[in-house]
């Protein structure tokens, strides 16, 4: 399977645009990498909340302690 990437472009006034390129600086990376990790995290949290919420409304609310959870894998 090829892997394809495509760019797009986001708008940021020159504030927040440099705040962007130093807290990329002071994490050794460019201010794109930033950025992409950072929209990464947020689309892999909120899919995450979603998940957590749709097991939530099938379990019909039932949370498991932690104990429950380690007897449940065996551990």
């Amino acid at each position: 399977m090829i892997s394809t990437t495509k760019s797009t472009t986001i708008r940021f006034d020159s504030e927040v645009l440099n705040l962007i390129h130093k807290e990329a600086a002071l994490n050794g990376q460019t201010g794109t990498e930033f950025m992409r990790n950072a929209v990464l995290e947020k689309l892999e949290d909120s899919l995450d909340y979603r998940d957590a919420a749709k097991n939530l409304k099938e379990s019909g609310g039932r949370s498991l302690s932690r104990e429950e959870v380690i007897r449940n894998l065996g551990f």
